[in-house]
């Protein structure tokens, strides 16, 4: 039976899509979500290691007060192929801290295959990009000078040309931002049940 605010009332569910290329780390990202309490991530609980989802992964949530329900929607493939629902909510692009790569992709193809798929939610669907393997970030440089590993300076501004609503990072395996990435999750999750909505008008905040 599904929860319910008052009787008769159902609990606000909200889908958010979790896209990104295969390897950035989302499945680790999901399995440590339930480990997280208080502000801090248990780095002694025993995760679950989640391998390409084929339902969407439920997550109960008590945020201001009132109970919601978010579906989770992980693309599971390297293109854009994955049974996602018709009206998603909410859009989080992942790419790893230690792979340029994975941000190009983020860039160029995850957000251009949202836009393209969704274009008449896009004016009203709040996206974040999402920095993941915040852990394995160096600042060992390429022959060019430029550094090998994704800089949170760097990342921003890509998540403001993406027109991104929110940029934020975090490491799944020491738990570090773990708990503020997903507060900022939960909240901008919430908002898009609401009058006003999640949208930030594009102005990129940072957690």
């Amino acid at each position: 039976m599904t929860p319910t605010l008052l009787e008769g009332t159902p609990v606000p569910e909200v889908d958010i899509l979790f896209l990104g290329s295969p390897g950035v780390g989302k499945a680790t990202f999901l399995s440590q979500i339930e480990h997280v309490h208080n502000g801090r991530l248990n780095l002694s609980a025993p995760r679950k290691r989640i391998f390409a989802p084929t339902e969407p992964l439920s997550w109960d949530v008590t945020l201001f007060g009132r109970p919601y329900k978010f579906r989770i929607h992980v693309s599971t493939s390297s293109l854009f192929v994955d049974p996602f629902p018709a009206e998603p909510a909410f859009t989080i692009i992942a790419f790893s801290v230690s792979s340029r790569e994975s941000l190009h992709n983020a860039q160029f193809y995850w957000r251009k295959q949202l836009s393209m798929h969704y274009s008449d939610l896009e004016h009203n669907m709040p996206v974040m990009l999402l920095g993941l393997k915040r852990d394995e970030r160096t600042e060992k440089r390429m022959e060019d000078g430029t550094f090998e590993c994704v800089m949170p300076q760097e990342a921003l501004r890509v998540a403001q040309e993406m027109r991104c609503d929110r940029y934020a990072e975090c490491s799944a395996l020491t738990g570090e931002l773990m708990w503020e990435t997903l507060e900022d999750i939960t909240r901008t999750a919430a908002m898009t049940t609401t009058e006003n909505g999640g949208m930030t008008q594009y102005s990129c905040s940072v957690m």
